[in-house]
């Protein structure tokens, strides 16, 4: 066994602090849209739409849609260019190569393989559905004290390490932890300016039943931990090694969900309030990556009206845009009264998906500014 060396590194002197920064050019400023909406030929197979894509995954090119079907534990591969069903991967549930039956994320890595993420689980598969590499924590040559580090788990995309958000659920903040998957050296940052995420909860005076989430996303190289709260994020450069804060200053909305919550309630009348009123603030999406523009990109939405069941009628929804450093360099407000749905880039445009009687269906947006 590999002798694991714990690392503690600390915000002041390991990561960076970005200052705000406010758009001083604004490049949606003019801002306008097309859309368009495509339908994918199922060829008579049956696709599992009740989640939407949001635990799948899209080739690098863009050319394919790996859908995840929780019903089946398949990975069907969907032609995006094409808009056609192409064939489905089968994956066992237990035994040696089973996924579970609680598989949270699938990822395509190219050459054949996936990365299946499950609750306590993850590994790497081929197409037939062959384990190639267990990377559950449970499995691995380390001995740590921290709790929950499989929370949020990733694999980057070269393979050579693992992060996740350590740390005790319900109770305190969570840390930003890299695995070194060849020398099975562990890294342990703070994530100070964003430990008052974890101070939005809500509970009995003995149980704690909602706590706001942080979580993890690769894009484009880069490692973030985001909230659906707020604008301000972290990010792992992986390239230079170093866990930079990013802080942003709006012109057209809230910087983050100003709804809080009280930490304790005496009634599930009082706890459905709270609920319905946080869920009304401020909402931001993950970073997506637009590759010919050389930009990142993310929504954002304000609820702006609910039915009497809490389910969001209309919403304030809007666009911002980054450079390559991360810079905010332009917002707008949408003429759109939903964020889109599990959106991503392909060829210059923003697919998003939609569900037309059950069939597979994508919204198709045109960007011009």
């Amino acid at each position: 066994m590999k002798k694991l060396f714990l690392i503690f590194l600390f915000l002041a002197s390991c990561a960076i602090k970005d200052p705000k920064s406010a758009v001083q050019e604004n490049i949606l400023e003019n801002l306008t849209l097309s859309l368009d909406t495509v339908m994918v030929d199922s060829k008579g197979k049956l696709f599992e739409l009740i989640r939407g894509p949001g635990s799948s995954s899209i080739s690098e090119d863009g050319k394919y849609l790996f859908l995840y079907n929780l019903m089946s534990n398949q990975i069907q591969q969907i032609n995006l260019d094409e808009l056609t069903w192409e064939q489905d991967y089968d994956f066992e549930v237990e035994g040696p190569n089973g996924t579970s039956d609680m598989v949270l994320s699938t990822k395509t890595l190219g050459e054949d393989k996936f990365v299946i993420t499950a609750f306590n689980h993850i590994g790497i598969y081929n197409k037939e559905g062959v384990r190639l590499k267990d990377l559950s924590i449970s499995s691995l040559p380390i001995s740590t004290d921290l709790d929950e580090l499989d929370y949020s788990i990733l694999l980057s995309s070269d393979q050579k390490n693992l992060f996740s958000l350590p740390g005790i659920r319900y109770v305190g903040p969570r840390t930003f932890a890299k695995i070194n998957l060849q020398t099975y050296e562990l890294e342990n940052f703070p994530l100070e300016e964003m430990e008052w995420i974890f101070d939005l909860k809500i509970g009995t005076s003995t149980q704690t039943v909602f706590q706001e989430t942080m979580y993890l996303k690769e894009v484009n190289n880069q490692v973030l931990a985001l909230s659906p709260s707020s604008s301000s994020f972290y990010r792992y450069d992986l390239k230079n090694d170093s866990l930079i804060y990013h802080s942003f200053r709006h012109m057209l909305s809230p910087e983050v969900n100003e709804n809080k919550l009280k930490p304790v309630v005496e009634s599930d009348q009082e706890y459905q309030e709270e609920i319905r009123k946080f869920f009304m603030g401020m909402y931001f999406g993950p970073l997506l990556w637009e590759d010919s523009k050389k930009l990142y990109f993310r929504f954002g939405r304000k609820p702006i009206l609910s039915d009497e069941n809490h389910q969001l009628i209309k919403s304030e929804v809007y666009l911002y845009a980054y450079d390559l450093e991360f810079n905010l360099v332009g917002e707008a407000l949408l003429p759109i009264t939903d964020r889109p749905s599990d959106p991503f880039f392909k060829d210059g445009k923003l697919w998003s998906y939609v569900n037309v009687e059950d069939e597979l269906g994508f919204a198709v947006f045109t960007f011009d500014f």
